[in-house]
């Protein structure tokens, strides 16, 4: 057991004595690394010095000098022809379609030629299956829809025949009322009683004023079922009263001969009989009159009167009742054309979507799938999870308005190129520019800008939300037989040309404090001068005001400790120390999370705020050491420099492909660079404190 034990600890301390070996091993290829790297900095900062025609010959400065500044914009694109036939997908997406599959297509890059285009040439197949299915049904559904159309207009005529029947029915029904009113009242006072009898509510109250007058003067009724009635009547009376008197005289005489016995005391009674009689005859008569007068007269007249009134309400309700069936029936009828028209027009969809299922060539060209632009990469990649792949093959699923093939015409080309948003105010169109063939690098063409987009390119956007692309098109003047479609290609935009400008490097300007500045050379020693730049390009600013022409400038602006003015700004606000981790080890770790030493101690006051996380004047540091919203590592184009530099040296591969991203990408290229480094710093920081501190050293440029 014993024995055990002491092997295990044995292989412990040779394990232990292993790892630290491999960690100073680390260190040291870490140490070299960086030397190395800082040695082949300066080494491509001065060719690039040297090449860009910077006098280093005097202690790194520089000759204010006067001589003409050329300000282009250079992206990357692509050729394209500037007119083309294009043959797009016309076939409507919709629920008798489906999805709209490729059944044959020919290859790209068969010529067409005009004997093809005479003889209906088919350059694309697709498949409608689907859609002569769904022919067969809506055909059957218009047939049913043209019945329902000829039912509903028989079904109209009919009821317009109806409602004149109904309507003169009615209408004879209040002419029969009206003359039955008359016919008992007499013209004149049936007419008197009609007039405005629309407007009463109470047909008793509206006719008792007529009657009033009718009792005062019974004439009025001559002429008038009601007056003859009431003439029978009185004449009742009066053949009543005179059949009395008749009987009443031969009672008397009968009475007479009674008394004389001529007469029998039967045949006395029985006239005695007879005069009781017509007495009873004579009042029912008057009765009669009286019954007449008071109730058959006034109920009569009012009934005729309201039948006549009832008689013109019908009317009006008949001619509401055949509107509304009339145009209950133009309804049906409207609403089946409507029906038909739906259905004929979808008919003629779905034969005209057959119709484009069957792309046929209209001009000799060249055959080339898609639009060969961005848009055929846009389209593959929103409809990755289905409906629509964006590739032109048989069996693939096609779109709507989706270009399948492409003939250009290549007499006049162009190139498109996506500019960057912080370059696109700089191009208009008219400008001039020279284009360059990837494939042809010894080719220079001549051209001009004859569109920019106004609203960033979509598709890019698409990929990539945070990068903004306008596109635009230069015209390639001449023709060039070696040009093809899709071709890569790198375009200079000129944007203008200075004329005897006052230029300086474009490193030698520094900002300091919102203020752009430039260190001058004078007797007194260094002086820094507040100017005012202009336009520039990648090597030189122009100076409008500020400096002369002549004067001695520094190439590497100096720290703000070195100069001599002010107290640094760690001497002004000083950091507070923080305190050290238990696990620390390492001085030079303690040391870079508190104080900070050496260069980092002699940064201006605007980059070493930045850096180290703290607002440039007066503000406080924030707890923890952390830095500040909106304060980030500014990657400038001398920096870019120096970092492909170095990455090139320890990694040719990743170099070469930030490289190429750089061209196409500007703003991916950043973030991947910025990744780049952290990973490069996270190793490292595997290395102690001590290699991190020489790394930033190494890393970081004068500021801009």
């Amino acid at each position: 057991m014993k024995n055990y034990k002491d092997t295990q600890n044995q292989n412990a301390s040779g394990n232990q004595r292993q790892r630290i070996g491999r960690r100073i091993k680390r260190r040291w290829m870490i140490l070299l690394f960086i030397a190395v790297a800082v040695l082949v900095t300066g080494l491509v900062a001065a060719a690039i010095k040297r090449d860009a025609g910077l006098d280093t010959s005097s202690g790194g400065t520089f000759t204010v000098r006067r001589d003409n500044l050329t300000i282009t914009v250079t992206e990357g694109g692509s050729i394209r022809a500037h007119k083309s036939i294009e043959y797009k997908c016309k076939v409507q997406r919709g629920r008798e379609t489906g999805e709209i599959t490729i059944l044959n297509v020919v290859p790209a890059g068969t010529y067409v030629n005009q004997e093809d285009v005479d003889a209906n040439m088919v350059l694309v197949q697709l498949d409608a299956s689907g859609l002569e299915e769904r022919l067969i049904q809506e055909d059957m559904e218009l047939s049913s829809d043209q019945e329902n159309v000829n039912s509903a207009k028989e079904a109209s005529e009919i009821q317009k025949i109806q409602n004149e029947s109904d309507i003169a029915d009615a209408q004879l029904k209040v002419r029969f009322a009206l003359l039955d009113l008359q016919k008992y009242l007499g013209a004149e006072l049936a007419d008197k009683l009609i007039k405005d009898v629309s407007k009463e509510s109470n047909l008793t109250e509206h006719i008792s004023p007529f009657l009033g007058e009718v009792k005062t003067d019974p004439n009025m009724l001559d002429g008038s079922a009601a007056g003859e009635e009431l003439k029978r009547l009185k004449d009742n009376i009066v053949m009543a009263e005179g059949r009395l008197k008749n009987e009443e005289d031969t009672l008397t005489g009968t009475i007479k001969l009674h008394d004389a016995n001529y007469v029998s005391d039967l045949e006395l009674q029985g006239q005695q009989l007879t005069v009781q009689n017509h007495k009873f005859a004579r009042e029912s008569a008057g009765v009669a009159l009286d019954l007449f007068r008071k109730y058959d007269f006034p109920k009569n007249a009012e009934q005729f009167l309201s039948d006549y009134v009832e008689a013109g309400r019908q009317l009006q309700r008949v001619f509401a009742q055949c509107r509304s069936r009339l145009a209950q029936a133009e309804v049906r009828l409207s609403s089946a054309k409507e029906q038909l028209y739906w259905q004929e027009k979808r008919v003629r969809e779905i034969n005209q979507n057959i119709e484009f299922c069957t792309i046929k060539a209209q001009a000799p060209g060249l055959v080339v799938y898609g639009t060969g632009g961005s848009d055929d990469m846009y389209r593959a990649m929103r409809y990755r999870g289905g409906g629509s792949s964006g590739v032109v093959a048989e069996g693939e699923s096609v779109s709507e308005g989706q270009t399948i093939i492409s003939m250009p015409d290549t007499a006049t080309m162009i190139a498109e190129i996506g500019v960057h948003e912080t370059e696109v105010d700089k191009v208009r169109t008219g400008q001039p520019a020279t284009i360059v063939m990837d494939a042809f690098p010894d080719k220079v063409l001549e051209g001009e800008v004859t569109e920019v987009a106004p609203l960033p390119d979509q598709q890019r956007g698409f990929m990539n939300p945070d990068l903004k692309v306008y596109k635009a098109k230069v015209r390639i003047d001449g023709t060039h037989d070696f040009l093809k479609s899709r071709m890569s290609c790198k375009v200079q935009i000129l944007v203008e040309q200075l004329e005897d400008a006052i230029i300086v490097p474009i490193q030698v300007v520094s900002n300091r404090v919102g203020k752009k500045v430039i260190y001058a050379i004078t007797s007194q020693g260094h002086q820094e001068r507040v100017v005012r730049t202009g336009l520039f390009n990648d090597t030189f600013v122009e100076i409008i005001e500020g400096l002369e022409e002549g004067e001695e400038i520094m190439l590497n602006p100096p720290l703000f400790s070195e100069l001599g003015g002010p107290a640094s700004f760690q001497q002004q606000q000083p950091i507070p120390q923080r305190r050290a981790r238990p696990d620390a080890t390492d001085a030079n770790d303690t040391e870079t999370r508190g104080q900070p030493r050496g260069r980092r101690a002699g940064r201006s006051g605007d980059e070493q705020g930045t850096r180290r996380g703290r607002p440039p004047e007066g503000g406080e540091r924030p707890q923890g050491g952390e830095r500040p919203q909106g304060m980030q590592f500014e990657l400038t184009d001398e920096r870019i420099t120096r970092i492909m530099s170095l990455m090139a040296q320890f990694d040719p591969e990743k170099a070469k492909e930030l490289g190429q991203l750089r061209k196409s990408d500007p703003e991916k290229f950043k973030a991947e660079l910025m990744k780049s480094m952290q990973s490069m710093r996270s190793k490292m920081k595997q290395g102690g404190g001590g290699m991190r501190q020489r790394q930033g050293d190494a890393g970081s440029g004068p500021n801009r």
